[in-house]
């Protein structure tokens, strides 16, 4: 979780690697961050289906149940990320040029719970993962939520030669930011920003670079597995329908015209551009919003050694072109 964590530090903050010009009009703000809001939208449904990736098609009625850990990342297209780069200035560090090839990874990461119903042969998954704001210490924020559950209903039981056979629905949220202070060339201004009928040029002091999103994810899937002994092979299809959001900006003290910014005014902005910045923490940001069907194929497997379960996947994206890989280590009885 961390390396992915540094991998995107590290290209984002090569965008303030570089000495920025005073100013910038907001639609050169704007554009700069259109492709990669655009880009992180439609990744976003992908992203959040990390969490819950167990082998079993179905893993039974109560008292079965289990709990454990996945981590994984989807990945966002370069070309959402490069621009927002090249636009203040920057370019791609050469030892990480092979991310041109095969896209930008987004982490996330889970504690998964899943327990067999009664009665019907369905079970109920649970997963919830969660970085405060201050987890790390260094050049860089970040903070991470994500809430998720699901129900599987069993249209076969894996007996026998019979594969195990699910069909299930859930529900997703998810949102994160990264903030990246100190590496942009401050004091930068923007001008030409206009909210509240009055057109203003905004003045920051020492800018750190910040990127935002968020999803609402509603997921249909249908699982085939099979147990044999110590392996459980799978392999899937899902579709979902997301509400998401993506954007960036710049976050530090501010000025509007010169004179620093009030909360009326910071609130006016927040309703203008859906952002939710503060006085105890100031900026400007501008999103995108992308709402739409995925559609994805996945497959993978676990290695069983009795109640502990160590499984990895990967999922495909057929209208995007972006994948996804997790692995999950969990004990299940």
């Amino acid at each position: 979780m961390k390396r992915l964590l540094v991998v995107v530090m590290i290209l984002f903050s090569a965008a303030g690697a570089f000495a920025l010009p005073p100013t910038y009009t907001f639609d050169q703000f704007q554009s700069a961050f259109k492709d990669f809001a655009s880009g992180v939208a439609s990744a976003l449904p992908l992203d959040s289906s990390v969490g819950l990736n167990w082998s079993d098609a179905y893993i039974g009625q109560f008292p079965h149940f289990g709990i454990g850990a996945t981590v994984g990342a989807a990945t966002v297209p370069f070309s959402a990320v490069n621009k927002a780069i090249t636009a203040f200035g920057g370019t791609v560090p050469s030892n990480l040029g092979f991310l041109s090839s095969v896209g930008i990874p987004l982490p996330a990461y889970t504690i998964d719970l899943r327990i067999g119903g009664f009665s019907l042969p369905f079970d109920i998954g649970l997963k919830f993962g969660y970085l405060p704001p201050d987890a790390f210490s260094g050049s860089f924020k970040a903070d991470y939520l994500l809430v998720g559950g699901d129900i599987r209903y069993a249209l076969l039981k894996d007996k026998g030669f019979t594969p195990g056979l699910s069909v299930g629905v859930g529900y997703t949220y998810m949102r994160g930011t990264v903030s990246l202070p100190g590496v942009l060339s401050g004091p930068i201004d923007i001008s030409n920003v206009t909210f509240g009928g009055q057109t203003y040029t905004l003045g920051f002091t020492d800018p750190s670079l910040r990127f935002a999103w968020d999803t609402n994810v509603i997921d249909l899937k249908l699982q085939l597995s099979k147990n044999l002994l110590l392996i459980t092979p799978y392999v899937g299809a899902g579709l979902s329908y997301g509400i998401s959001h993506a954007g960036g900006g710049m976050q530090s003290a501010m000025t509007l015209n010169g004179i620093p910014v009030t909360q009326s005014q910071l609130d006016q902005m927040n309703s203008t551009f859906g952002t939710n910045f503060t006085l105890q923490n100031p900026g400007f940001a501008v999103s995108e919003g992308a709402s739409g069907i995925s559609a994805r194929v996945f497959g993978g497997l676990s290695l069983n050694l009795f109640i502990l379960k160590i499984g990895v996947g990967a999922e495909y994206e057929l209208l995007s072109g972006s994948f996804a890989g997790m692995a999950n280590v969990r004990l299940q009885f």
